[in-house]
């Protein structure tokens, strides 16, 4: 097999796991943020009480994946997140140039 197909392959997966589990986070936190009256939730800070829940539901991920893994998959997140923005910003800089 082709290795820039593979690799292809593996991106692509990766990115629609990121965007599927991004997505999902984005619409339920939003939700219940609408939802839950202010204050609500413990500590009086709604959006950082969800955020230390899902923080607990990460956690035997984490543990299970290990300090190591962890911090890898954070740095590829990471990079990932910057390599979109960086080239979705330079494909909007080179629409707003003229004759385009």
């Amino acid at each position: 097999m082709d290795p820039n197909r593979e690799h292809r392959r593996l991106a692509r997966d990766l990115v629609e796991e990121v965007l599927k589990t991004a997505l999902a986070v984005q619409e339920i936190m939003g939700a219940l943020l609408e939802d839950i009256p202010e204050g609500a939730l413990h500590g009086g800070d709604n959006a950082s009480a969800l955020l230390d829940m899902i923080i607990g539901t990460v956690v035997p991920a984490a543990r299970g994946a290990g300090e190591v893994d962890c911090r890898k998959a954070t740095a590829l997140v990471a990079s990932i997140r910057d390599r979109i923005l960086d080239d979705l910003a330079a494909a909007a800089d080179r629409g707003h140039e003229p004759g385009q």
